[in-house]
């Protein structure tokens, strides 16, 4: 079968045997930092781990620990570079501690300041290395989270490998793996609850999302929800009720863990219903998540800020909004100039280029210290007196604008409004 296959299954080989000589320098980097203890007089920093079953402490020497996390991140997984190496360097602690039978080596004949890396058999680097090639660091985990939503109601469920948005009644599918269905109650969140007095709450939509670690789900339920916000009419966008929203979200991994945390999406007044004609939206929202950079990077950067402005506060979705262009548009030498031609180019005469200009400088007023305040900022003033407009609310317009036509095209169109039509009755205008 390689002989058919020829260069591909070289290129497997190498790449199996890279990552393995990957793993192995990897083992040997924490292994030299750890040490029974440390010289009195070596000044070196570090921690102790006990470890009860030997009767004996481990000492981890820092700045050895900080080469084999800054090791891992670079050489390992690609998803260890959404952590902090804080977070590398429990892992690698971790490892040692599941991985190694300390009660094998004698503590007692190993001086003290002196790395474990000269004290190991080659048997015994060879089955730590295997396992290092078989831990989260090299061959990252598969973990399903789920993320309530309450503000969109699916009609046409949506699946793909890395996300899905479904009505509750297909929700125990996803779950076989952890539950039997007659345990999952598909309508409530959490689905299934920690203990019999935790409240629950109703849901209408289940986001799942699967990625190997809650930061990276976090970066693409953003991006999608960002999507989302971009359906309703400007007018709805940032219209919110003062029902609740449900806080927190479950995953599944080796087992299933509720995780506190704030809700998902503002409490939008009306709720959006997706179906057949959001499933190309959808399409395009999961190429993008398994893109590898480029303008897909920018895109998906762009909805991610786009969610952060989805918020009550006005004045605080300024940085955001201009952070979405930013990311999408943005020139590094000329960031204002790339922000002017986007709008201008995107929503017709009514944003010409001297309008989408005075719109531009909101961005300074943040940014570039102008105010912590928007409503501080002389510029926020000048375009009222100008336009009679609302600068923020232009804003989010031309930003949504924006981001639909480039990223989607003609996959995604603005809802109308829930009631224009009554609107249109009672006072003529057309919304």
């Amino acid at each position: 079968m390689c002989e058919l296959q020829g260069n591909r299954c070289i290129g497997m080989v190498a790449s199996m045997t890279h990552a393995s000589t990957n793993a192995a320098e990897a083992v040997d980097l924490v292994l030299k930092s750890i040490t029974r203890r440390p010289h009195l007089d070596s000044g070196t920093g570090g921690f102790h781990v006990l470890r009860p079953h030997s009767g004996t402490e481990i000492h981890f020497e820092a700045s050895a620990l900080l080469d084999a996390a800054l090791y891992i991140r670079r050489n390992a997984s690609a998803h260890l570079r959404s952590l902090s190496v804080h977070d590398l360097q429990q892992m690698l602690v971790k490892f040692m501690g599941d991985e190694m039978d300390l009660c094998r080596f004698d503590w007692r004949s190993l001086p003290d300041g002196v790395s474990l890396a000269n004290h190991v058999t080659a048997e015994e680097r060879a089955e730590l290395t295997s396992a290092m090639e078989r831990s989260p660091i090299f061959a990252p985990p598969q973990v399903l989270f789920l993320y309530p939503v309450t503000i969109a109601v699916v009609g046409d469920s949506f699946r793909s490998d890395h996300f899905f948005l479904l009505p509750p009644s297909e929700l125990p599918r996803e779950l076989v793996r952890w539950y039997d269905a007659n345990e999952i109650m598909p309508e409530k969140h959490p689905p299934t609850p920690m203990h019999a007095g935790m409240k629950l709450s109703d849901i209408s939509c289940w986001l799942g999302v699967r990625a190997p670690v809650g930061e990276i789900a976090l970066r693409m339920r953003n991006a999608i929800l960002g999507a989302l916000a971009l359906l309703p009419h400007s007018m709805e966008r940032y219209t919110f009720s003062m029902r609740a929203v449900p806080p927190g979200y479950m995953s599944f991994g080796s087992t299933a863990t509720y995780h506190s945390g704030a809700a998902a999406t503002p409490p939008l007044s009306e709720k959006l219903t997706l179906g057949q004609a959001d499933r190309r939206w959808m399409e395009t929202v999961a190429r993008l998540l398994t893109s590898n950079g480029g303008q897909d990077g920018k895109a998906l950067l762009a909805l991610q800020y786009f969610y952060r402005s989805w918020v009550r506060d006005a004045a605080t979705r300024v940085g955001p909004l201009c952070g979405a262009l930013d990311a999408l548009f943005g020139d590094r030498d000329a960031a204002t100039q790339a922000m002017v031609d986007a709008v201008g180019s995107h929503l017709g005469p009514s944003f010409d280029a001297t309008r989408a200009r005075r719109l531009a400088k909101l961005r300074a007023g943040v940014i570039h210290g102008g105010a912590p305040n928007i409503y501080e900022a002389s510029v926020y003033h000048r375009y009222y007196v100008d336009y009679r407009q609302d600068p923020i609310r232009d804003l989010e317009i031309a930003t949504a604008g924006c981001l639909r036509t480039t990223i989607f095209g003609n996959d995604m169109v603005e809802r109308p409004h829930t009631h224009a039509d009554l609107i249109r009755q009672i006072s003529g205008r057309v919304v």
